[in-house]
């Protein structure tokens, strides 16, 4: 069964041996190019959680010309 990406249903690229992505395992779709890992619940590929450690950074302001 091909792998497809959940938003543009590209078939994901990925080693013929493997017969279902590894759990642990990024994938990347090569039109979106969204970030995608194994659902073991749905056994379907999604987009993994964002990384909230990066929350706590203070945000860059823009730069003005005077």
């Amino acid at each position: 069964m091909p792998w497809r990406c959940p938003a543009c249903h590209l078939q994901i690229r990925h080693s013929p041996i493997d017969e279902r992505p590894r759990k642990g395992q990024r994938y990347r779709c090569h039109v979106c190019r969204l970030e995608l890992v194994i659902d073991t619940v749905t056994n379907k590929l999604t987009v993994p959680p964002l990384d909230t450690a990066n929350d706590d950074a203070p945000a860059r302001r823009r730069r003005t010309d005077h």
